[in-house]
């Protein structure tokens, strides 16, 4: 709870901060004149968000041999992306093991492939943002953008290494009880990894991240910012990548920050750039939307038969 409260006071006083120094009346005025058509379309990249990741999760289960459905896997996948929206992200990744290990799959397996499928995820960004870091550099006058990333990336992958080879330590450290739970997992990582499912993951995965790019484009052509589809590409990495940093509440506050501080370099005013990351941070709640509603019709469908084969049995 007391992460939580931190988190909350992180991104309110973003949000107070910015809304303190950036003129609102020009946010309202940005807002106002929006587009309705090109917000339509980027409402529609922001509802491909849980499709891409549900597609994605799904070739991880896939790769640790579990067998599940395509539909299925997208809709807890958009319930746990609303969860992560007014939780900490820890809590939508609980969410989905909760529910994968309720339909039957085992607690170890279920947590792996949540962290398997964050972590091909993360390094995807890392290599989106190293590979645009020159443009990034190019706007903003940071060459250091390019060492930063290359050294994440870098960091990220021997990690990944790391874990896929922990079944080859020494006997002696294998006995300790945490190496154990490492080198069990070990064999498993490997062979998601090298097998096609592990391309299809990282193809999907940096698909995912240039569609984060794609609904910031539609979101600027709505608002009509003076910022190019290169723009976009330069800075979109760096501000997913400062979300996923665990500081604030679904990124909110931070976003806003980072955004408003990027676009100003290619010369967007800040209440127009407050004004896209609002209506992005909406996207993201919106684009879970539609699973939530499924996953509650289920539910509302599925108690009731549990409760009738309950009174069935009661009555043999």
């Amino acid at each position: 709870m007391l992460g939580l409260a931190a988190k909350v006071a992180v991104s309110g006083l973003a949000v107070a901060l910015l809304c303190g120094r950036v003129d609102l009346a020009g946010v309202r005025a940005s807002l106002a004149a929006a587009s309705p058509a090109d917000l339509g379309l980027a409402l529609a990249a922001f509802l491909l968000i849980p499709v891409l990741g549900g597609l994605r999760w799904w070739a991880v289960l896939r790769g640790l041999g579990l067998r599940s459905r395509v539909g299925e896997v997208t809709t807890i996948f958009s319930v746990a992306s609303v969860v992560s929206q007014f939780l900490p992200s820890v809590a939508g990744d609980g969410f989905r093991v909760w529910l994968t290990t309720r339909r039957g799959n085992l607690f170890g397996v279920a947590l792996q492939s949540v962290f398997l499928e964050r972590v091909v995820m993360l390094l995807a960004l890392l290599t989106l943002a190293l590979a645009t870091a020159p443009l990034l550099a190019a706007r903003t006058g940071q060459a250091g953008a390019v060492w930063m990333f290359a050294a994440l990336l870098a960091g990220g992958v021997a990690g990944l290494s790391v874990l896929m080879a922990a079944d080859c330590l020494p006997a002696g450290v294998l006995r300790l009880r945490p190496m154990q739970s490492l080198a069990g997992a070990a064999a498993q990582t490997r062979a998601l990894v090298l097998s096609r499912w592990g391309l299809r993951v990282a193809v999907a995965s940096i698909v995912a991240n240039l569609n984060f790019v794609l609904a910031a484009v539609l979101l600027g052509r709505a608002l009509d910012l003076a910022a190019t589809p290169l723009d976009f590409l330069a800075i979109m990495p760096a501000v997913t990548l400062a979300t996923t940093l665990p500081l604030s509440l679904g990124g909110w506050g931070v976003r806003e920050g980072v955004l408003v501080l990027l676009l100003g370099h290619i010369g967007v005013p800040a209440g127009e750039a407050l004004a896209l990351s609002m209506l992005y941070g909406l996207g993201g709640v919106l684009c879970g939307l539609p699973g939530l509603l499924v996953w509650a019709f289920e539910a509302r469908r599925i108690v009731p038969a549990a409760g009738a084969l309950r009174l069935s049995e009661a009555g043999r």
